[in-house]
């Protein structure tokens, strides 16, 4: 009979070709390699069995072995950015590499992107128990977002998306439920991964302070995260 405790893996996807820093995953901060921060959350949680980064970069894979963690290479077909749901598609094959390489039955994925720095292991244990004890099949990261929101058209106009310019109530009274994926934490069932993807039904969210929920994709990101990480 197997054990009934639900095993729970977290997963880094860590592509060598970025486009907007080139070796982004390893480039330094605060003179630690970017994904130490994500590994270094993983190994704080509370609810992880196991974690893992996948990277097509050897390099990647020899910084991240250096901090004691399991690390996986990858098709070359999920080396890129160019197909439709690629996370997922590389979630799936690397779950299913996991459990026959270390004979694991996975019931619950984490996906933690190694750009978000500044996330807190409080808000990672809580998503992941949510899934876990709470009945949620999936649950991501989110910030309140009080922005002013606009869209250009094709004439170089702008009109406004979620609000009315003319009719401007101060920021703190507008009634917006406006919230930002911040890209920084999803956990869902292994079940609902493998028949639709990451996100269900039964889809819950944990909120995460704005300041931590820098996204590293350029070098602004960086500068940003660089001025804020000594803060976590």
């Amino acid at each position: 009979i197997r054990n009934m405790k639900k095993f729970v893996l977290g997963i880094s996807p860590a592509r060598g070709g970025s486009k907007g820093i080139p070796k982004k995953n390893i480039t330094k901060l605060n003179n630690k390699p970017l994904i130490y921060y994500t590994i270094n959350v993983a190994k704080k949680s509370k609810y992880l069995d196991d974690y893992i980064l996948n990277s097509d970069d050897k390099k990647i894979r020899e910084v991240a072995s250096g901090y004691g963690v399991k690390t996986m290479d990858r098709p070359k077909k999920y080396s890129h950015d160019k197909i439709l749901q690629e996370v997922d598609l590389l979630l799936k094959w690397t779950v299913q590499k996991y459990e026959k390489k270390y004979n694991k039955e996975v019931d619950i994925v984490v996906l933690l992107y190694p750009t978000s720095p500044l996330r807190d292991v409080k808000s990672l244990d809580k998503a992941i128990n949510m899934v876990k004890n709470k009945g949620y099949d999936s649950v991501l990261s989110l910030y309140h977002d009080t922005r002013y929101l606009w869209k250009i058209k094709k004439n170089n106009q702008v009109i406004p998306t979620n609000y009315d310019p003319n009719n401007r109530m101060p920021r703190q009274k507008e009634i917006w439920n406006q919230w930002a994926e911040n890209k920084s934490i999803y956990v869902m069932k292994k079940d609902l991964l493998f028949k639709k993807g990451r996100i269900g039904k039964k889809c819950g969210y944990v909120e995460m302070e704005k300041w931590r929920s820098v996204d590293v994709d350029t070098i602004d990101d960086l500068k940003i995260a660089k001025s804020l990480i000594d803060k976590v």
